[in-house]
């Protein structure tokens, strides 16, 4: 009976963890996700001067009009990761209440192997899409 009280507020845990949202693109392994992750947070939050992995950095949003704002104008937002993401070729999608509620009485492996399968899915078997990734995507060399 111990064990069992260990592994209770695990199994809460990794449910406590269901994100509300995730990313996919057709044929993308976790692998993928988590490389092109690393990118853009390295594009969005550090200097484009910089590498990650060796690659050099690139901008994935097209650089503001070459005009200045006036001086009152509140500066351009800066580029988020779920836009980096999408100008890389991935979809956006949140996971519905009941979608939610459906993954929640999933066992531990059993949820881990479905939160994949998101990942890679040509037409995620959960999910609402909020964003769709452009038809020309910027491919990695």
């Amino acid at each position: 009976m111990p064990l069992l009280s260990l592994a209770l507020p695990l199994i809460a845990a990794t449910h406590a963890l269901l994100p509300d949202r995730f990313y996919n693109r057709p044929g993308a392994t976790q692998g993928m996700l988590t490389a092109e992750l690393r990118r853009c947070r390295a594009i969005t939050t550090g200097t484009m001067g910089g590498t990650a992995e060796g690659r050099a950095l690139t901008l994935p949003i097209p650089a503001p009009d070459t005009d200045a704002p006036p001086p009152d104008a509140s500066p351009t937002p800066r580029p988020t990761i779920d836009d980096c993401m999408v100008a890389r070729g991935w979809r956006l999608y949140a996971l519905e209440a009941k979608d939610r509620a459906t993954l929640e009485t999933l066992a531990p492996a059993p949820l881990a192997s479905a939160l994949g399968r998101l990942v890679g899915a040509t037409y995620p078997a959960y999910g609402k899409l909020l964003r769709h990734a452009p038809r020309v995507r910027l491919h990695q060399r």
